[in-house]
């Protein structure tokens, strides 16, 4: 068991080693690629410390094993919001919070070290730092997986929408095995290593297959090479039949307009395969989310309606969720992304001129 898991573990480690060798010379081209190869130092660091468990405590070996180990779960969660949080800007308040599984342990490491003193006489102080860290670790995890399953669906990427699929289904395992019965349960089961090193090496080995195997931007978006918002080609521009029915619904029929429409809904009114749905507004059209190619015709109508003075005695709101948006919040940032200002400075500014 112990040379199975071992082995599992060095195949981790090498993928792991080889994502940042590969990501490294791009690290410029996009915020969440210096996220992600600091995912994977985390992650050797992780397993170095469970390949070498013989490490001598206090040596530079062991303390980058700790503080990968400690790291791994807030830089995860950077991750997931920064790749699979669709337009999401980290602030630093989630940088913050991200540190805290590193720097709560790692306080208590250096307070060990230096006072010589171990917490666990203490019983109230380690407990209350030992399951705190977890507490706060399964709360930051849990909620990177809400994120990947919210924006799964409307992903129009083939590839990363496989590369979510494996994170949720194998991430979610992985932290059952590792962090609850591990951890909290304190369960020693020769087979629980195996198991838990086998879907470590599987997914870091998906995610590198579907990463650069297939293209390197299915997983990040190249900064200028691709905008989040683009004009969709006419129909006059003889594109293929099935081209023209989706710009048709959506200038045509204002399928956009319709509360919860989604891409299923439109593959059906289209008589459309949903696959080739996707490939067809990815691929031709250029999106790379859903509900991008939506807003678009949706800013594009309040557009119209707050130059015109037929609608000037209508609220910004009342045109923002006749156009088919949610909620004021998410009209008035896709509006300021494509005009740069809010949507009354834009009324006043145009219907003043």
């Amino acid at each position: 068991m112990f040379f199975m898991a071992e082995f599992f573990s060095h195949i981790a480690f090498a993928q792991m080693l080889m994502c940042i060798i590969l990501l490294f010379p791009l690290r410029k081209q996009n915020s969440s690629i210096p996220l992600y190869i600091l995912l994977m130092l985390c992650g050797a660091g992780y397993l170095l410390s469970a390949l070498f468990s013989e490490i001598e405590a206090g040596t530079a070996l062991w303390w980058f094993g700790r503080i990968g180990g400690n790291a791994l779960p807030g830089v995860f969660w950077l991750v997931s919001l920064s790749v699979f949080g669709d337009h999401i800007v980290l602030k630093r308040w989630q940088y913050i919070v991200a540190s805290l599984t590193l720097l709560v342990p790692l306080s208590a490491s250096l307070i060990q070290i230096i006072f010589s003193v171990t917490l666990k006489d203490y019983e109230g102080l380690y407990g209350l730092i030992t399951y705190g860290a977890l507490l706060l670790e399964l709360v930051l995890i849990s909620h990177a997986l809400i994120i990947s399953i919210k924006h799964w669906r409307g992903d129009l990427v083939q590839e990363r929408r496989y590369i979510r699929g494996g994170v949720i289904a194998l991430s979610s395992l992985y932290i059952i095995l590792v962090m609850i019965l591990e951890q909290l349960l304190k369960i020693d089961w020769p087979l629980l290593d195996v198991i838990s090193s086998f879907l470590l090496a599987a997914l870091v080995t998906g995610v590198n297959f579907f990463l650069f195997q297939l293209r390197e931007s299915s997983l990040f978006q190249v900064v200028g090479q691709t905008p989040a918002v683009i004009k969709p080609i006419s129909p006059e521009s003889k594109g293929s039949q099935e081209l023209t029915k989706i710009i048709e619904s959506m200038e045509s029929d204002k399928l956009y307009q319709q509360d919860g429409m989604t891409i299923s809904g439109l593959a059906k009114h289209l008589a459309i395969h949903e696959y080739k749905l996707r490939n067809l507004i990815n691929g031709e059209l250029n999106y790379r989310n859903f509900n991008d190619f939506l807003n678009f015709y949706r800013i594009k109508e309040v557009t119209e309606s707050l130059v015109s003075p037929t609608y000037s005695h209508l609220p910004v709101l009342t045109l923002a969720l006749e156009s088919g948006f949610r909620s004021l919040s998410s009209f008035n940032k896709g509006f300021k992304n494509t005009h740069g200002i809010t949507p009354i400075e834009y009324r006043k500014k145009n219907l003043s001129d």
